[in-house]
């Protein structure tokens, strides 16, 4: 959103991180757990669909349903992947136009960026650091974070206390 983007609808399954997006600024959130966040997209679209899906959960579905969210000419842009090969219908990507892209974020511009978007206040990024760790600890600062304990979100090691 602090980019331009607009709406920014955001689906997910857990209502605590869906309360997150709306306090970072997302226009719409969807709850994939209880509604079709396909049918919920056009919906809230009036039935035009989206120009840009930023995909980030991986799931073994998501660009499929990305695909039916962008409308004509749109952009989906993959920064998660499921951990298996799985389907996907080539030929409704082709015959819509869409563009999909793979994107890691972890570049040198990616970086100066967000660090702008925050010296600005337009992303508080001390409302997704969810739990710090010593480095003595970096097994378990990953275990939280892959397996997403007490509902982690972006967590970090520090190499030295202040």
């Amino acid at each position: 959103k602090a980019l331009g983007a607009q709406p920014v609808i955001l689906t997910c399954t857990r209502d605590k991180r869906l309360d997150m997006g709306m306090r970072l600024g997302a226009d719409e959130v969807i709850n994939v757990g209880r509604e079709d966040p396909v049918d919920a997209v056009h919906r809230l679209t009036g039935g035009r669909g989206v120009q840009y899906v930023l995909e980030c959960s991986g799931a073994p579905n998501a660009l499929n349903e990305a695909a039916r969210m962008v409308n004509r000419g749109g952009r989906i842009c993959l920064a998660a992947f499921p951990g298996e090969p799985v389907p996907v219908d080539l030929a409704y990507l082709v015959r819509n136009n869409i563009y999909v892209f793979g994107i890691r974020g972890e570049g040198k511009s990616a970086t100066h960026r967000a660090a702008a978007l925050m010296a600005q206040k337009r992303f508080d990024a001390k409302l997704i650091h969810t739990h710090t760790f010593p480095l003595g600890e970096v097994p378990t600062a990953i275990r939280y974070a892959r397996e997403r304990i007490e509902d982690a979100i972006k967590v970090v090691v520090q190499i030295r206390e202040h």
